[in-house]
């Protein structure tokens, strides 16, 4: 359980990457100046992935990190899924995604819709004893987008609207996000990408990440077996970076990944590794995911389901 004092909620509340809390069970707010929309560090977790790098996964229809993603291979004509992430019940983390997408000729539209909270937060006053009722902070999102592919080249764009709550306090904003994906090159199997993550200029309400990412297979024994190794890099901002070095092996109906993670984040730096586990039948996906926690605080786990239509 989670505890916050009403005095701390009326001066600052201090995001942390991807944990919020602070070790003794206070949060602290950094004031609208710093988040604009509450509850913009929920979306700092893996939602949607497994153990590759964000800006290149195409696990989850619409793609959150990256709108090129979205773009369906020839084969398919529409694609749906479901994504869920959970912390340990005394971090009470929950986030939850439902996702589909629909190809006309050689664009894909797609939609989306999170949600993200945080239970057991007890209002306070200078000790643990709990004033009655909880403190609200969480966050839903709805994304819309398309993306098409020419030969090796894919681009995407989306338009999300986010609405985040900080007790009574609710705030709203819009954000465009643009996304490419480049296949083969300089004529070798060799990926990049480039995206945005909540791009908002024109009233700086939210904290945009940009991200570039790239992968290659190392090892490669016809269809049945693929070692691909990637990196990935992304820029918040007000916020800091992290680096992403991941490692994922198909072999047949199955996949299984490994990454390490840097984060630098508020002036503090921290390391965590993420594990995948993934299962391929006819047209449906299933992926697992844990990543370690940092600073005293519990893992993430994960699924994404999928299903696609030929």
């Amino acid at each position: 359980m989670i505890c916050l004092t009403t005095r701390a909620l009326t001066a600052k509340l201090n995001p942390m990457s991807r944990f919020i809390f602070a070790a003794l069970g206070a949060l602290w707010v950094r004031g609208a100046a710093a988040q604009q929309v509450p509850a913009r560090d929920l979306l700092d977790f893996p939602l949607g992935l497994s153990a590759e790098a964000a800006g290149l996964s195409s696990r989850m229809p619409a793609a959150l990190w990256n709108p090129a993603a979205t773009a369906l291979p020839q084969a398919y004509h529409s694609e749906f899924g479901f994504a869920g992430l959970a912390t340990p019940q005394d971090q009470g983390v929950q986030l939850d995604m439902v996702g589909a997408s629909y190809r006309i000729r050689r664009v894909t539209a797609a939609l989306s819709y999170v949600q993200a909270d945080v239970s057991d937060i007890v209002r306070t006053e200078s000790d643990p004893q709990s004033l009655g009722g909880e403190i609200s902070y969480g966050t839903t999102m709805i994304s819309g987008g398309a993306a098409a592919s020419w030969g090796d080249v894919s681009l995407g764009a989306a338009a999300r609207y986010r609405r985040g709550t900080l007790d009574a306090a609710n705030r709203r904003a819009l954000s465009v996000d643009g996304g490419l994906i480049v296949d083969h090159v300089a004529r070798t199997p060799a990926r990049i990408s480039f995206s945005t993550f909540l791009f908002s200029p024109w009233n700086h309400a939210e904290a945009t990440t940009y991200l570039i990412a790239g992968d290659a297979p190392v090892v490669r024994r016809d269809s049945t077996f693929e070692l691909v190794a990637g990196y990935s890099w992304a820029q918040t901002e007000s916020h800091g970076h992290d680096q992403y070095i991941s490692a994922n092996v198909t072999y047949r109906r199955f996949e299984s990944g490994v990454g390490v993670l840097q984060t630098s984040y508020f002036g503090e730096s921290a390391r965590r590794v993420r594990l995948g586990l993934g299962l391929h039948y006819a047209d449906y996906k299933l992926s697992l995911a844990r990543e370690e926690g940092a600073g005293g605080f519990g893992s993430s786990y994960q699924f994404v389901f999928t299903r696609s239509v030929k």
